[in-house]
């Protein structure tokens, strides 16, 4: 076998078996052939598509390029949520302890903001002290005693994802559906929960702008995960504007353990409690905690209610050497000083909100990333108040700009205004 004759297989529409997409990961994994011609197979597939049982084949030879955490011992069904992520959300701030509150275990490994999206880890960073590298064991250990734990992804999970994922970065083929999928689902099998639900966003925040193309990843992502024995769902969800109130870390932050308050379901931003109420319901019904979705709903908004779920909150942070006061409003968490406020210029209705340049106006503060390597303002931040359809005044704050540099604040307001037609 050699990769010629594959990238010929691929490109004439041929379905390939496991051996040779095993061939293929293993040996650009292991540098047995040039980065142009792994860009070649990739395109290939970008035209010609995979089967489900290919891209099964593709996501199992990239997740056993790794180690794969056994979440077997633990003492409660495990499970996890991943999102393709959005603009202000947050979700998982919310939903780990929420969920551990419920009666889950949930071992999350999380990634870092590029682009106009947010990462999770770069919250998490935003709270002194908080700890997002430990080794397997230790991760597992903590996510039976607490319930819940949340850590950045190491290099020895999935691996040939990172090498793969940098050749599509830079060769146009990004948007393939078996690319994303396994991607997606190598690295979340890798972390060992039993159920996984997706947060499929779309919109002009997301990636998946397209509402047909994400329902194929939605069906491949299903598929994938069947074939390897977890329970799945999927969560479509809104990203043509902004998740709850806060854009940006440290705010983000503060927004989603204020939310977790026992009367924080009532007060929190309603989209926000919304998404999160749904996301762990699901999490609660596919591993069989309730037999239905009403029941599961139900447990979810007592638990939170309750207070349960902002006691675990506390628990989880404090485990993983987190600080923070929960009798302050903003938790102890450094915030930058407000530097103005965005008004309306008129009178009229929000008819829409280009997401995604929301997401860069906090960028445009130095609070997310356009390339890998670039330093962050977790103290940077954006409180974006109107939703689409509401009325507006002359003069009505549309959003409140937190940051330390007045240059910055002013050219992340004037994107913000661009962004918005009414």
């Amino acid at each position: 076998m050699n990769i010629l004759e594959v990238i010929e297989a691929k490109k004439r529409g041929r379905e390939l078996t496991a051996a040779h997409i095993d061939f293929v990961v293993e040996g650009f994994t292991e540098g047995g052939f040039a980065d142009y011609q792994m860009s070649a197979f990739l395109m290939a597939v970008w035209f010609q598509g995979m089967t489900a049982d290919e891209t099964a084949h593709l996501t199992g030879a990239m997740l056993r390029s790794g180690q794969e955490l056994d979440t077997s011992p633990l003492s409660a069904p495990s499970a996890d949520k991943h999102s393709t992520g959005g603009v202000g959300d947050k979700v998982s701030l919310l939903l780990a302890p929420l969920a551990a509150a419920c009666g889950l275990k949930v071992p999350m490994l999380s990634g870092r903001g590029l682009g106009h999206t947010g990462g999770t880890l770069d919250k998490l960073e935003a709270i002194p002290g908080y700890r997002i590298h430990m080794d397997n064991e230790e991760f597992l250990e903590l996510t039976e005693r607490v319930g819940c734990a949340i850590i950045g992804q190491s290099g020895s999970i999935a691996p040939a994802d990172g090498r793969i994922y940098a050749m599509r970065d830079v060769t146009g083929t990004v948007d393939s559906v078996p690319l994303i999928t396994a991607s997606i689902m190598s690295k979340k099998l890798a972390a060992g929960p039993r159920t996984i639900v997706i947060d499929l966003k779309t919109g002009s925040g997301a990636f998946m702008d397209d509402l047909a193309k994400a329902r194929q990843l939605a069906k491949s992502l299903v598929a994938v995960g069947r074939l390897h024995g977890r329970n799945m769902s999927v969560v479509f969800s809104d990203m043509d504007q902004p998740l709850g109130v806060a854009v940006g870390h440290a705010n983000e932050t503060i927004e989603s353990f204020a939310a977790l308050r026992p009367a924080g379901r009532a007060t929190a931003p309603a989209d926000l409690v919304a998404l999160t109420e749904d996301l762990v319901a699901e999490m609660v019904r596919v591993s069989g905690l309730e037999p239905g979705r009403d029941e599961a709903l139900a447990r979810v908004r007592d638990i939170w209610d309750s207070g349960a779920a902002f006691t675990k909150m506390e628990e989880w942070v404090a485990a993983q050497d987190g600080t923070i006061d929960p009798s302050r409003e903003d938790f102890g968490l450094k915030q930058a000083p407000l530097a103005l406020e965005v008004e309306a210029p008129s009178d009229g209705w929000l008819a829409k909100v280009d997401c995604r340049q929301i997401g860069l106006a906090l960028a445009d503060l130095g609070g997310a990333r356009l390339t890998v390597d670039d330093p962050l303002d977790l103290t940077a931040g954006i409180d974006f108040l109107p939703a689409v359809g509401d009325k507006l005044s002359r003069g009505d704050v549309l959003a409140r700009i937190f940051c330390t540099d007045a240059a910055k604040a002013k050219a992340s307001a004037e994107r913000i205004r661009s962004a918005l037609t009414t």
